[in-house]
């Protein structure tokens, strides 16, 4: 949270060349795997400077952390709004699939994915940190907003966690394992929402008491 603050108080500048070192990171680390990348490639394909990567990553770790986070800025951004609670249970949910699945079939998030199946065995330290910071955090957030609207006596669910990973896996479907090994090419806008539009349907049919 405070890295997050810090962040949001740069100026223009520092924004542009916290983005730049962003980019190269996710370009080498997907070319040379992260163990073989180091901070020279980095830098050398930002054009920054190691005092400035230092002080806004810390290094090799913060920098792939900051990546995670950034890529799920725009799937957590949903759960943002200050009348969350009152707004229609489906549009939220169609919503946070939507962003979800948009996502994580872009050629970056992708090429990360690869990246860490690839070193997963040696690198157990980063695998968890990946959970942490990405697919625990969304499942963290998700739980917490159902919990919430079980409360409220909108959802009847016995276990709101389960749901959460129910409903990621639903949206997953098998389209990132096919962008993954090549088989097809990400969906465009109109499949994903019509995709989106059918799993949540799907997923609220026996726990939605229709209450909103």
């Amino acid at each position: 949270m405070a890295r997050e603050k810090a962040e949001n108080q740069m100026g223009p500048r520092l924004t542009a060349r916290r983005q730049a070192f962003l980019e190269a990171a996710t370009a080498v680390f997907q070319e040379k795997g992260y163990a073989n990348t180091t901070l020279d490639d980095i830098i050398a394909r930002s054009g920054g400077s190691r005092q400035t990567l230092y002080s806004l990553f810390g290094g090799k770790q913060g920098l792939f952390d900051a990546i995670l986070v950034q890529r799920a800025v725009s799937i957590f951004a949903v759960f943002e709004v200050e009348d969350l609670f009152d707004r229609p249970l489906r549009e939220m949910l169609v919503t946070l699939g939507t962003k979800f699945l948009e996502t994580i079939l872009k050629p970056n998030a992708l090429g990360t994915y690869r990246l860490r199946v690839a070193e997963s065995a040696q690198m157990k330290e980063l695998n968890e940190r990946f959970w942490e910071t990405g697919p625990g955090r969304a499942r963290a957030l998700l739980t917490g907003y159902f919990e919430e609207l079980v409360q409220r006596g909108r959802l009847r669910l016995a276990d709101p966690y389960r749901a959460a990973n129910q409903f990621f896996g639903m949206m997953t479907g098998s389209w990132q394992m096919q962008c993954l090994l090549g088989l097809r090419e990400a969906p465009d806008a109109e499949e994903i929402g019509l995709f989106v539009q059918e799993a949540v349907d799907c997923f609220l049919h026996g726990c939605w008491t229709g209450k909103e």
